[in-house]
């Protein structure tokens, strides 16, 4: 098996399993333990995976400050957000997630119908106090700042007493054998409530999202009703959310 080969199969593996260890990767190829060492040493220096003792984990994907890139231009996900936008019918409860994407959805809303929004982001909410046809709900509780959203347990009752027709997740991180995953337990545990009482989960996601973990668990992939991400998104990936029902939509 050559170089090459040996990589892919070793980071189709990872794929498929979640975690890879060097002695199992080294009866299943043919080859010693330090090939596969040398092999994954490799493969986590092009930041393809986590190099950890005994074997790999996939990427994790880095919290960066929403602080700090909110007023970014980002092309990518202004065109997911416009596309996910088709989702949206009168007199529907959408609830819409903090983060740059969810920011597009909340600058780009239909006018020419009533609906209601709820979001425990004020920077989503600040965005919509104009929109005469829209009835705004803003989730109260601790503000967390990296993601400028409400958490904790007075956020998450109150989401408890409203069904949400829509919910716009952005997703942080995603991975077809570990789920939706974010790197905050407080807001981990706020999504999944919202995950929860949402009749329809959309979630926005370029492709640097997907194929990456982070610390703590908020669902399955198979929670989301759709997936809006972009062009050059892994087709092995979305063709593994397609099967498990995930609608899959390019922006």
């Amino acid at each position: 098996m050559l170089l090459q080969e040996r990589q892919h199969r070793i980071l189709e593996m990872l794929r498929a399993q979640g975690r890879v260890y060097a002695t199992e990767l080294s009866h299943h190829l043919g080859v010693s333990e330090d090939t596969v060492r040398r092999d994954l040493n490799s493969l986590s220096q092009q930041g393809l995976l986590r190099r950890v003792h005994g074997g790999a984990l996939p990427c994790q994907h880095d919290l960066v400050d929403y602080r700090d890139r909110k007023d970014e231009v980002e092309p990518a996900k202004q065109a997911i957000a416009l596309k996910a936008l088709s989702f949206i019918q009168p007199g529907q409860t959408v609830l819409i997630d903090s983060g740059s994407t969810c920011l597009h959805i909340a600058q780009n809303l239909p006018t020419h119908f009533p609906f209601t929004v709820v979001t425990p982001s004020p920077l989503i909410a600040s965005q919509l106090i104009s929109y005469e046809n829209i009835e705004l709900i803003l989730v109260g509780g601790r503000v967390f700042k990296p993601a400028i959203m409400s958490v904790g347990a007075a956020t998450n009752a109150m989401l408890q007493e409203i069904h949400f027709d829509l919910c716009f997740l952005g997703v942080f991180a995603l991975h077809t054998s570990s789920g939706l995953m974010i790197n905050n337990l407080e807001e981990a545990q706020t999504l999944k409530v919202m995950i929860a009482q949402s009749e329809t989960v959309v979630g926005l996601a370029d492709a640097s999202k997907l194929d990456k973990v982070g610390t703590h668990f908020i669902a399955s992939f198979d929670k989301l009703s759709a997936l809006v991400t972009s062009k050059d998104a892994n087709e092995a990936i979305l063709a593994e959310l397609s099967e498990a029902g995930v609608e899959i939509i390019k922006a």
